[in-house]
């Protein structure tokens, strides 16, 4: 952790109240916005950035949660002009349609990837209710009415777990819906992915799992899929599982 985010943290820590960081925090955040680009830029050649100056050519479309701790490194070190990036709270599709569209069918990315995550803040607001947030919110939230989602006040987190296992199935559906054509023609794959920092469903904190291949949930099924022929069984048990879905605990 970089000093100012530990200076920033304790001050935070001394007052949950404070509502703005201070002119110095700010300006030790700039800095390391500065010093985080000259790095990326000098660590990379002309001929990097030469390649995508005048056109884009992502091969995944990724519908991701806006949380902080979900970033396009979990699954690509270097995302530059590889994923196409849509990002709103609940990694949902119809509330940012327009954009997973323009991936779809402009950018023709043969990779429609839908990721969920530990620890979703919107999967938890909807649980708990979320008429008091502000409109913007609900708005967004609203979407995910028709993802069937357990509500309760309940704080055991296998509940929050399938709960976002059931919106990623919920987006996989809408998308086999709205691109179905695609998927018949095998133009399209629809990935449900689950980024995995609580050792929730994986072994390892940070796994990316495959939950959902094109509306099939069952690992054994997916496991047979041609488009994992060339995974190695060991991999294939690390990356592919989930939880007993949708019960209510």
């Amino acid at each position: 952790m970089h000093s100012w985010q530990k200076s920033c943290i304790s001050g935070i820590k001394k007052n949950r109240n404070i509502k703005m960081l201070t002119k110095v925090e700010i300006n030790a955040i700039i800095k390391q916005i500065i010093k985080g680009n000259k790095e990326f830029v000098n660590s990379h050649e002309n001929n990097f950035f030469e390649e995508f100056q005048n056109h884009q050519s992502p091969f995944i479309t990724m519908v991701s949660c806006s949380d902080s701790r979900v970033q396009p490194n979990v699954i690509l070190p270097e995302a530059t002009n590889k994923i196409f990036m849509v990002e709103n709270i609940g990694n949902q599709i119809l509330s940012s349609e327009g954009s997973v569209d323009y991936g779809i069918f402009h950018l023709k990315t043969p990779i429609l990837l839908i990721l969920g995550h530990s620890d979703c803040g919107a999967i938890k607001a909807f649980m708990n209710g979320y008429s008091n947030e502000r409109n913007s919110i609900k708005h967004e939230l609203q979407y995910l009415e028709k993802a069937d989602l357990l509500v309760t006040d309940s704080a055991e987190n296998k509940n929050v777990v399938n709960n976002v296992l059931k919106n990623i199935d919920y987006q996989v559906d809408v998308a086999l819906s709205k691109y179905s054509d695609l998927i018949s023609n095998n133009e399209l794959t629809v990935i449900g992915a689950y980024n995995d920092f609580k050792n929730d469903i994986s072994s390892e904190l940070g796994d990316l799992i495959f939950v959902n291949i094109n509306g099939e949930t069952d690992s054994d099924k997916i496991k047979q899929m041609p488009i994992f022929e060339n995974i190695s069984n060991e991999n294939k048990d690390k990356f592919i599982k989930r939880l007993a879905c949708c019960e209510v605990l």
